[in-house]
């Protein structure tokens, strides 16, 4: 009887084994990078109503993550899962790549650091020895604008965007070189002060200027005081 038990259980588990990977999709996980890159894999295969249903079923979820970042990269990540939902099957794949991107990037203590390194394998692909052509290095920008332009500005970006326009015209080993030198441009992706640590360093800058202000007037006094001591000792 035990035996038969055991045998039934594990027909169980091995006929729900080629599910566990979609229902791993569906999964409550803090970290979506792994959930988009099964959902990815899903559009890859042509399971485009499949992929559709699984981000259904999260999507109030995610939505709600989204939520939970900042103003601007929740705009950001939103108008990417719209596109996503609402994109055709042909432009599913290359949305799903820049929400995957985005999730990534944002979805991690390394934020800032991830950033850099957005801006760092871009500029890789600009290098003599890419084998990237126009197009694909124009695919390549689509896909890291959006996760760019949660800490860039639209005006940061823009030379590069039209350097990479005048690509279409022919490639030109010079215009590759010039959008390097536009990406060079962007500062590095550093901290921002919190209000607490900007306080107390103005805090301390005021009270080392006040300090040596007060160093000052009293040294002053008392020099002051000293060739008034002399003037009066030569005049008794």
């Amino acid at each position: 009887m035990g035996r038969a038990i055991l045998i039934l259980l594990c027909s169980v588990i091995f006929t729900l084994t080629p599910m566990n990977k979609h229902l791993y999709l569906s999964g409550n996980s803090e970290d979506w990078t792994p959930f988009f890159m099964q959902y990815k894999l899903l559009l890859q295969d042509g399971k485009y109503e499949l992929a559709s249903k699984v981000l259904n079923n999260r999507r109030t979820e995610l939505e709600n993550y989204l939520e939970s970042l900042s103003p601007e990269k929740e705009e950001i990540g939103k108008e990417l899962l719209q596109s996503v939902v609402t994109g055709k099957q042909g432009a599913q794949l290359a949305d799903a790549e820049r929400l995957v991107i985005f999730i990534e990037t944002v979805n991690s203590t390394n934020y800032l650091e991830n950033i850099n390194n957005l801006v760092f394998d871009y500029k890789k692909n600009l290098s003599a020895d890419s084998y990237l052509t126009n197009e694909e290095l124009q695919n390549e920008w689509e896909k890291v604008v959006p996760s760019l332009l949660t800490y860039y500005s639209y005006d940061q970006l823009i030379p590069i965007g039209e350097q990479l326009s005048k690509l279409s015209e022919g490639d030109s080993y010079q215009i590759r070189e010039t959008m390097a030198v536009e990406m060079d441009q962007l500062p590095e992706a550093l901290p921002a002060l919190s209000g607490d640590a900007l306080l107390w360093t103005v805090v301390l800058i005021g009270g080392t200027i006040l300090l040596t202000l007060a160093y000052v007037a009293a040294k002053k006094y008392q020099a002051i005081a000293t060739v008034k001591g002399s003037i009066k000792r030569e005049n008794s």
